[in-house]
């Protein structure tokens, strides 16, 4: 049996099919709505900017978004060094507290879980999306989730 595969034919279709997606994504890793929407806007004009020359344009889009999200992290922690809370502030959707317990982690742990769990990516592809070593992925994805267990077990 041939595997289906689906080809974008133009941009507009590719930003319709990808642009909510990558928002959810970078809203996960960034927790501000307005920045992942600054993030994801600039990666799809790099794209577009690009559009003809690149072979693959989504794992393109994926790996400009989530080094625009490290940059837009890096930029805040600069810019305004936040300490993190003993406690994570009760929310009222479960999502909401999720969302706030993943910001507590580190970028990379984060963007690990995120990839791994929310975009379904494979060890190789968040190795090559986070610039480390398959191996490391295994790691940052281990230490993020016992960071969330210890921290849900202390908000119980």
């Amino acid at each position: 049996m041939t595997p289906v595969v689906l080809a974008v034919e133009t941009f507009s279709e590719f930003y319709r099919n990808e642009h909510d997606r990558q928002v959810r994504r970078s809203y996960l890793l960034l927790g501000d709505l307005a920045s992942a929407h600054d993030v994801v806007a600039e990666a799809f004009v790099s794209v577009f900017d690009r559009w003809e020359t690149i072979l693959e344009p989504g794992p393109y889009l994926n790996k400009v978004v989530i080094n625009g999200c490290r940059d837009a992290a890096r930029r805040r922690e600069r810019e305004s060094p936040v300490e993190e809370p003993d406690v994570v502030r009760a929310a009222t959707d479960p999502a909401d507290y999720l969302a706030d317990l993943l910001l507590g982690l580190p970028f990379r742990q984060r963007a690990a879980i995120v990839l791994r769990f929310y975009g379904r990516c494979s060890e190789s592809e968040i190795a090559a999306y986070l610039r480390c070593r398959p191996g490391t992925v295994g790691s940052l994805v281990h230490r993020g989730l016992k960071t969330l267990r210890l921290q849900l077990e202390r908000t119980k």
